[in-house]
């Protein structure tokens, strides 16, 4: 029985990040930006300024694809590169200032456009039922990473349930 629900779980768990990864793909499209793009742009948000060699470790990417990314970006007016402080041979990516503006007021609302989307197809009741399973599993997850010696931040520094702090470090 237990095997049947874990089968469940996961096969829905991967149904949800393959209908968020197709919703993200079809904004970036809007936004004249490939997956690719988009992960990188999310990976210079998040670290604020990264090598080259930095994101194709994070992205598990080849440094010529990230560098070739990157090119393509920067020409865009989306990422700055600027001479490492600590080894002018390198160079650190971030973001270019007016895109950093724009996609500060807006990451939340591009993050959560999906979701909102089908959370609006469901009742209030049906919502706070999601969001409660979700707060369950969430909550067991973590109880059995701190149970094997895992960090949760590497995992959950983004979640954040109302009357919880979950977030940061």
């Amino acid at each position: 029985m237990m095997e049947i629900k874990a089968d469940f779980l996961r096969e829905s768990i991967a149904f949800l990040h393959r209908y968020m990864m197709k919703s993200l793909q079809k904004q970036a499209e809007e936004q004249g930006v490939t997956i690719p793009q988009a992960r990188i742009l999310a990976e210079v948000y998040s670290q604020r300024s990264i090598s080259i060699k930095q994101l194709s470790q994070n992205l598990k990417m080849t440094q010529s694809t990230v560098s070739d990314i990157v090119e393509r970006l920067t020409t865009k007016g989306f990422l700055e590169k600027a001479a490492n402080p600590k080894d002018k041979r390198s160079v650190v990516i971030s973001l270019s200032e007016p895109f950093a503006e724009g996609l500060n007021e807006n990451v939340s609302e591009i993050s959560n456009k999906s979701l909102i989307g089908v959370l609006n197809l469901l009742n209030p009741s049906e919502q706070e039922t999601v969001e409660k399973g979700m707060q369950l599993l969430v909550s067991a997850v973590k109880e059995k990473m701190e149970a094997e010696g895992m960090d949760q931040y590497d995992f959950f520094d983004v979640l954040f349930f109302p009357g919880e702090n979950n977030c940061g470090k």
